[in-house]
């Protein structure tokens, strides 16, 4: 199986390619949706750890572009950028929902998990929270670098920016995500 990294092909064809989704090219549009879908999932299932609503949220990543160059507006550079920041926003989107209206009570889901499972469940929430904290920019990084396993490269290119820009913003990530871990285990008991 092809990896993102060798569909992705040149920043010129990738302009290009660009260029026709923003004209509506049904073949553009699938392409890209192709390139970005399962990146975009996998970042999109770090930050909210349900299949079924990372499935959803990735979707309407895709709609919204579909929207956007509809009305004629959209990403004219940085494909990528766009997508993740849109992400961001549904995935936040998503929380306060959640937060607002729980859908599974915490007692019923904690007894249907054994112990080494809850263990787990909190580490990954404390992850989450987490990752909340952060900038949006230094979020993109962590997630791309760590859960995805891009190159320091690939990042800048996806997101427009420097390597030096993204080494500084993964740095600044990883210390904000210690300190707010540290804090996290503080208040609620090492585990």
């Amino acid at each position: 199986m092809e990896t993102f990294l060798e569909r992705s092909g040149t920043v010129t064809d990738e302009q290009v390619l660009l260029a026709r989704a923003r004209s509506l090219d049904p073949e553009a549009l699938a392409e890209l949706h192709e390139r970005y879908y399962r990146m975009l999932y996998f970042y999109v299932l770090g930050r909210v750890g349900e299949r079924m609503a990372a499935e959803d949220l990735t979707s309407e990543v895709f709609t919204r572009l579909l929207e956007a160059f509809h009305r004629g507006r959209g990403p004219e550079r940085h494909l990528a950028a766009w997508l993740f920041r849109t992400a961001d926003h549904l995935v936040a989107d998503h929380h306060r929902a959640r937060y607002r209206r729980p859908e599974v009570a915490l007692e019923e889901a904690w007894a249907a998990a054994r112990e080494e499972e809850r263990s787990d469940m909190v580490v990954q929430e404390r992850v989450r929270e987490a990752l909340e904290h952060l900038t949006p920019d230094q979020r993109v990084v962590i997630l791309m670098r760590f859960w995805m396993d891009l190159p320091l490269a690939q990042i800048a290119r996806e997101l427009g920016k420097s390597v030096g820009a993204v080494k500084l913003l993964q740095h600044r990530a990883l210390a904000a995500l210690a300190k707010r871990l540290q804090d996290l285990r503080s208040d609620h008991g090492a585990t």
